[in-house]
């Protein structure tokens, strides 16, 4: 002990032999784990990584030689199909049993052959194989076609068609293959072939024009195992074929396959149909030279990995040692940095795991310790242990420890000591070291006040704008229900005057318009709120375009505007709302009518460009679109620009709501134009359905059903009704208008005096207000409903999907907006008060 203090150097001299010893064993580590895998690389490569190679490319070859003889195959099939075709025409079958076909069948084959410019030749035999009629001409002396035996034979065994061997082609001996088909008559006789010819030297042509890697050498067998080709794809005119009669045997034995022969390999497969086969020669090292190729590669990596594998572990060893005490410095620092945490606005502390006391926490954590945890003021952070913080329920910490799941409270209130509610997120978390030793609990507080005051706020806002909507809709409404009451009124009692009848017609297109306006806002908020609701059934596009034209046809007349249907889509059914897309049609359509000039023409289209997809095409020659604006006009509110508000009016919401309505269906819209003042057409594609079986007995059965006569409405028995409205007004229009129509109407403007009036009198419909003075229109429904089982329909300005809800939930049939449609409302009374008609058998 006392030798080894007196030399001090000696302890020092120990810990660098340490220090060397343990760089030398890392050293020999690297070495070993580098080297060892880069020569086993190298064995590898001889072995196992040139038989994958050689499978590879094998398949691949494989693969080559099947898209050939898939390209021979289909060319040779597509010209089959001709003859497909035309053998089952009656008028090949009448024109090869004519007793006399020969100048006929010259004629037709004239017409024919010159269509079809895959074929090089075409004939119509005899059954005995007797030339009829040929294609280039043979001539007149030649009266059977030695070639027959080739294919008669087989075509008549085949359904469909026959392809016969090469052989040399009358009248100019050129090497060609007939592709025949039997002519049969419907009780399946054969009254004549019908065949064509395809040249050699086309298949030969077709070939050449791909791209061959070196050395390589295709060529064809036909169904005898004769060669087409010689060299470079020319024809084989003799019978000798160049490869070796042994090698062309095992091939068609084979049929599929690779095989090496005197250095080559030479990779085939048949050809479907037919019974040719087609294969690729190459020499074998060519063929594998991609392997040779790559295993030189990988040798000069492997051998630059050995280098750079000893510098990289001399150079590991020095640092070694560094690495090492710097290890054990970073696992000496705390976890938690003061410096940095202590301006963040979150609150964090770390809780030691045993006694439960904070280690640290940050200025902000302390904060809110005091301000909503309960913690006093003149006590310390550092000096307070878990339980005296009560912001994280007392029992967290111990599952957040035992279990290791982190705890969460999420916008938990607190009140502070000012008694002003606080949100905060609460979040425990375990920590754990390398070993796994647990140092202790991250304790994070976040106060989310704000972020949850200004989503109440905006939940507030958003409520109080669609009450404001409603009750605007509300008594916006009122109003235009007795206007149109009493428009109705004087078409029906007023002279033929056109003056009053045009001012009369003002009167009503803009109190229409009005409420359509109103409409719009409504879609808006119903669309901003995902609560724009369908009711899909089958319809016809082609009809609900013609409504939507009929719309519009006055002020289509009013500009003296052109308009063209082009209605030519064969599958025009869809799965819709029949309403919706005709308020999609109706606003594209009245855009083209409003920015289109006088004498202006307005293009409406419909085609399919697949079977499964309609495009309505509406194209006019008006104002057109700028390409900056193209992306906004379908932005609620926007026109483009402020000049075409000025000009034209409207609150820009129609294309809104239309790309809205069109998105529900699972269509799209989109706007196409060449600029300004160059025309704007807008295309909207939707997917169809098949067409309904009853499509048309349907329309007729609507059209009958629509149609009364003169004394319907005097057969029809007189109808007690009780209309409930708080507006005088709209009372009176409705009492002349219902009386007109053969209504007896009696009026009530609250709740208790439609009560009082069924105590007395005997009703078969009520018709009623939802806003009225006393209580709502549900109320009465209700208590109708119930003591006097009474039917009702809705009428009010309220016109939201929750405000339609609740109507039938209390108990009303129908639920109609204000301003009144009187055509509406009667269709709604009918359809409750008159019976079912009977269904005959």
């Amino acid at each position: 002990m006392f030798w080894n203090k007196s030399i001090p150097s000696l302890s020092g001299l120990k810990r660098r032999d340490s220090d060397r010893f343990e760089r030398f064993n890392i050293v020999f580590a690297i070495l070993l784990a580098g080297w060892v895998p880069s020569i086993l690389m190298l064995v590898v490569s001889y072995t196992i990584l040139t038989n994958t190679l050689e499978s590879k490319i094998l398949r691949d070859r494989q693969t080559f030689v099947q898209l050939i003889a898939h390209l021979v195959g289909d060319d040779l099939s597509r010209t089959g199909g001709i003859i497909e075709y035309y053998q089952t025409q009656p008028e090949v079958v009448k024109m090869a049993s004519a007793p006399n076909p020969g100048t006929g069948a010259q004629q037709w084959l004239a017409q024919t052959f010159f269509s079809h410019p895959r074929i090089d030749g075409m004939f119509l035999a005899a059954p005995d194989g007797r030339l009829i009629a040929s294609l280039p001409a043979v001539p007149d002396f030649v009266a059977f076609d030695s070639s027959s035996v080739l294919w008669r034979e087989g075509a008549a065994g085949s359904p469909d068609v026959y392809v016969s061997q090469v052989h040399p082609r009358l009248p100019d001996n050129r090497m060609t293959t007939d592709i025949v088909g039997a002519v049969r008559t419907q009780e399946g006789a054969i009254v004549g072939y019908l065949g064509v010819s395809v040249l050699v030297e086309r298949i030969g042509r077709r070939l050449s024009s791909i791209d061959w890697s070196d050395q390589t050498n295709c060529q064809v067998l036909d169904q005898t195992g004769m060669t087409l080709f010689t060299n470079n794809f020319v024809p084989n005119a003799g019978t000798d074929s160049p490869q070796p009669d042994s090698l062309i045997q095992e091939i068609r034995q084979r049929k599929t396959g690779h095989l090496e022969r005197d250095g080559k390999l030479y990779s085939f497969t048949t050809i479907d149909s037919t019974g040719w086969m087609t294969w690729v020669e190459q020499p074998k090292s060519v063929a594998y030279q991609p392997v040779h190729d790559l295993f030189e590669k990988i040798t000069i990596p492997a051998a630059w990995l050995i280098v750079l594998t000893l510098a990289g572990a001399l150079l590991a060893g020095r640092f070694t040692r560094r690495q090492a005490e710097a290890t054990r410095r970073i696992e000496r620092e705390v976890v938690f940095n003061e410096k940095i945490l202590a301006n963040m606005p979150s609150g964090i502390a770390l809780v030691d795991p045993d006694s439960r006391y904070f280690l640290q926490a940050n200025q902000a954590f302390s904060e809110m310790a005091k301000r909503f945890g309960a913690l006093p003021e003149e006590k310390d952070i550092h000096e307070a242990k878990y339980d005296e913080v009560q912001i994280a329920p007392a029992g967290a910490i111990e599952k957040v420890l035992t279990l290791g799941a982190p705890f969460q409270l999420v916008e938990q209130p607190f009140t502070d000591q000012s008694g002003m509610t606080r949100f905060v997120n609460v979040n425990l978390l375990r920590l754990q070291g390398p070993d796994q030793t647990i140092q202790g609990v991250l304790y994070l507080v976040e106060d989310k006040t704000r972020d949850v005051t200004l989503r109440q706020e905006l939940i507030g806002a958003n409520a109080a704008k669609d009450q404001f909507l409603a009750l605007l809709s509300h008594e916006l409404r009122n109003p235009l229900s007795p206007v149109i009451a009493m428009v109705g009124e004087l078409e029906a009692s007023a002279p033929d005057s056109p003056e009053v009848r045009r001012a009369l017609e003002v009167i009503r297109r803009n109190v229409e318009l009005e409420a359509r306006l109103i409409d719009d806002l409504l879609d808006v908020t119903r669309i901003s709120k995902g609560k724009l609701q369908l009711s899909l059934e089958t319809v016809g596009v082609h009809e609900i375009l013609q409504r939507s034209y009929e719309i519009c046809r006055e002020d289509i007349a009013a500009k003296d505007l052109k308009i063209e249907f082009r209605l030519r889509a064969e599958h025009a059914y869809v799965k819709g709302d029949p309403a919706r897309l005709q308020q999609v049609f109706w606003n594209l359509i009245k855009n083209s009518v409003k920015f289109t000039p006088e004498k202006g023409r307005i293009v409406i289209e419909t085609l399919n460009p697949s079977p499964d997809a309609i495009e309505i095409r509406t194209t006019d020659t008006g104002i057109g679109i700028e390409a900056d604006k193209m992306q906004k006009i379908f932005h609620a509110f926007e026109q483009g620009q402020s000049s075409i508000t000025r000009r034209f009016g409207g609150l820009g919401l129609g294309l809104a709501i239309s790309k809205a309505m069109v998105s529900a269906h699972g269509g799209t819209i989109k706007a196409e134009s060449h600029g300004r003042d160059r025309g704007a057409t807008f295309v909207v594609t939707l997917e169809t359905v098949a067409t309904p079986a009853l499509a048309s007995r349907d329309g007729d059965e609507k059209k009958s059903k629509g149609k009364t006569g003169p004394g319907a409405q005097a057969a029809r028995p007189e109808r007690r009704v009780l209309v409930v409205d708080d507006h005088f007004d709209t009372c009176t229009g409705m009492k002349m208008m219902l009386e007109r129509r053969g209504y007896r109407v009696t009026l009530a403007h609250t709740a208790d005096q439609a009560v009082e009036k069924t105590r007395h009198e005997e009703f078969d419909l009520v018709i009623s207000d939802i806003g009225l003075p006393d209580r709502s229109g549900y109320e009465l429904m209700r208590e109708l409903s119930q003591t006097k089982g009474l039917r009702g329909i809705a009428l009010s300005g309220f016109g939201m999907e929750n405000d339609v809800n609740r109507a039938r939930a209390a108990g009303f049939s129908e639920h109609l907006t204000k301003p009144i449609n009187f055509d509406r409302l009667e269709e709604s009374i009918q359809n409750l008060l008159e019976p079912e008609p009977a269904v005959g058998p």
